[in-house]
């Protein structure tokens, strides 16, 4: 099995741990006054001492606690100015769905290392993509462990994810069906970040530059189009350029193989399964790297050539071949 073909079997079988891997981080304010020192002595008078220390404690424990009471009254304001921002764009939201929207914003604060003042901005940028309110509340938990995995702010984890999952074809009507997509799209990229060489926003900006189309055109799975990208990241080909490149290989693989059929066919490599379906990019790769096993640098490129790609198609393929 080539590099790729292995890549395919872990990020298939391995890509529902991503929620199961993540640490469950949960927030915790402690709130500590310091130990308050004075001095009684050189005081002349018994009641003058009382009076004195009277005061000093007033001002030692009201001050604090009024301190505390500003900073909280500060956060929630913040917290709620930042749940109507978010709302707003959101159109006619209903006081029991922003009620419902707040606690799981709550919630996930608490579970994770975001504020809930973060939590709560996140609806803006899930509005600003498209969602609704109530399938923006569903898709909080997935981008909230996406961002944390990823270690985004929620702007960004939103915009890579969901950008991700349109450039695939993966957004549907239905909200169940559309959260359990972008949870998929969330779980590969995060396991080949594992993988290989690479970082979840390289693999993000990679689908949205031309891969997640090139992979919608022919019906392939995420999985087979990530694991080509992590053998690209491998040899540093990375981000929106391991995109082009995968586009490049994709366009060509197809087209040389449909003008030149009687070349690939004699060369032993089948773009195609007889039902015109296109076949496993590591299937593929591993006939190309059989084909051109002992030759030198010279008849690799001449046999390349042969089969119709072009000096772009044949940097690309070359690449795939390293890993």
């Amino acid at each position: 099995m080539t590099a790729i073909g292995n890549l395919i079997v872990k990020l298939g079988l391995n890509a529902k741990g991503f929620e199961d891997g993540l640490l469950k981080a949960s927030r915790s304010i402690n709130k500590e006054m310091g130990k308050m020192q004075r001095s009684l002595s050189g005081f002349n008078r018994l009641g003058r001492t009382f009076s004195d220390v009277g005061k000093t404690m007033t001002a030692g424990l009201t001050l604090p606690l009024v301190g505390l009471g500003a900073a909280a009254t500060k956060s929630f304001a913040s917290f709620d100015q930042a749940m109507t921002e978010s709302l707003a764009i959101m159109g006619d939201v209903s006081q029991s769905m922003r009620s419902d929207m707040t606690a799981a914003a709550k919630t996930m604060a608490e579970q994770s290392t975001f504020s809930a003042k973060e939590a709560a901005q996140a609806y803006f940028f899930l509005a600003s993509a498209g969602f609704d309110a109530k399938d923006s509340m569903a898709a909080l938990p997935v981008v909230t462990k996406f961002a944390q995995a990823g270690m985004f702010d929620m702007a960004q984890a939103t915009d890579l994810l969901t950008d991700a999952q349109s450039a695939l074809g993966l957004k549907s009507t239905d909200t169940a069906e559309n959260i359990d997509n972008l949870a998929r799209v969330g779980d590969v990229l995060v396991k080949a970040n594992t993988l290989a060489n690479a970082s979840v926003q390289q693999f993000s900006e990679a689908l949205t530059n031309k891969a997640g189309a090139a992979l919608r055109t022919v019906g392939k799975d995420i999985t087979e189009g990530v694991a080509v990208l992590a053998a690209f990241a491998d040899q540093g080909i990375k981000g929106a350029e391991a995109g082009t490149q995968f586009a490049i290989v994709m366009r060509d693989l197809q087209t040389k193989a449909i003008k030149n059929a009687d070349a690939f066919r004699e060369a032993g490599v089948a773009v195609f399964d007889s039902s015109g379906k296109m076949n496993d990019m590591g299937d593929i790769v591993g006939q190309l790297e059989g084909l051109l096993a002992g030759m030198s640098d010279e008849q690799k490129k001449a046999t390349l050539l042969m089969l119709g790609f072009s000096d772009k198609s044949v940097s690309a393929i070359q690449a795939l071949r390293h890993v």
